[in-house]
């Protein structure tokens, strides 16, 4: 009798660690999955932001000039709308074909020489980094301010 209810304690025990390790597994599981999500996130959110700078510096060393922005860019002027578009790597595509990403740049110059461009990527559903550019021409151009 003895003999018979520890080793039924013993298996409560073995029981409860089984238990604990499977619990313990899913929460590790969990936080591996979100690590996962999260890096994924990251990765993209990088990416955009590199691309958006490759622009607004393009659109700053074009100075103004929106012939030499779309050779910079390599891509065609829409009344002033240059957009770019890539695929799930970041890859520019040429056509619209598998496009997971599209980086728009709005380029606009106002009466006082004022260029402005706003930059936002997308992947489809939101934007994930906007980014404006702002750079006043008339000084580059011997003009006083």
């Amino acid at each position: 009798m003895n003999q018979s209810s520890k080793s039924r304690y013993f298996l409560v025990e073995l029981l409860i660690c089984c238990l604990l390790f499977a619990v313990s597994a899913t929460i590790c599981v969990a936080i591996l999955a979100h690590a996962n999500t999260t890096g994924k996130k990251s990765a993209t959110l990088s990416m955009a932001v590199s691309e958006a700078q490759n622009v607004a510096e393009s659109v700053k060393a074009a100075e103004g000039d929106l012939k030499m922005l779309g050779s910079l860019l390599d891509t065609k002027d829409e009344a002033g709308v240059y957009t770019i578009l890539y695929d799930a790597d970041w890859h520019r595509l040429s056509d619209g074909s598998d496009a997971v990403y599209e980086l728009q740049a709005v380029v606009h110059i106002d009466d006082e020489k004022m260029l402005q461009s706003d930059i936002s990527v997308r992947d489809g559903k939101s934007i994930i980094y906007s980014l404006r550019v702002l750079r006043y021409l008339g000084a580059e151009r011997g003009e006083k301010i």
